[in-house]
């Protein structure tokens, strides 16, 4: 998706993609986190809002219970934390 002309969207969907395989490719299948990759990528990606926020655990975002998380697991994460942002997203 690399191109000059992305706009901040495109921009914003590549940064995750780009986020979640480096953290992915550090130990194992790169098409999952394992339960240490995903506690990197928390720590050091999401610091402040995990913090301050409940957000669900690996466990919970573990939905088929492999011990490891899948992007579209990782994409549910990201969409919480979008809803959870501004109170007009809840359902």
């Amino acid at each position: 998706m690399t191109s000059s002309a992305m706009t901040e969207l495109e921009k914003a969907i590549e940064t995750i993609v780009d986020v979640f395989f480096k953290y992915s490719t550090r130990e194992g299948d790169q098409a999952t986190l394992t339960t240490g990759e995903f506690k990197e990528l928390a720590t050091a990606q999401l610091p402040n809002l995990m913090k301050t926020q409940k957000y669900p655990i690996m466990r919970d975002l573990d939905k088929n219970g492999d011990g490891k998380v899948s992007f579209q697991e990782f994409v549910k994460l990201v969409a919480a934390i979008l809803r959870t942002g501004n109170p007009s997203f809840s359902e």
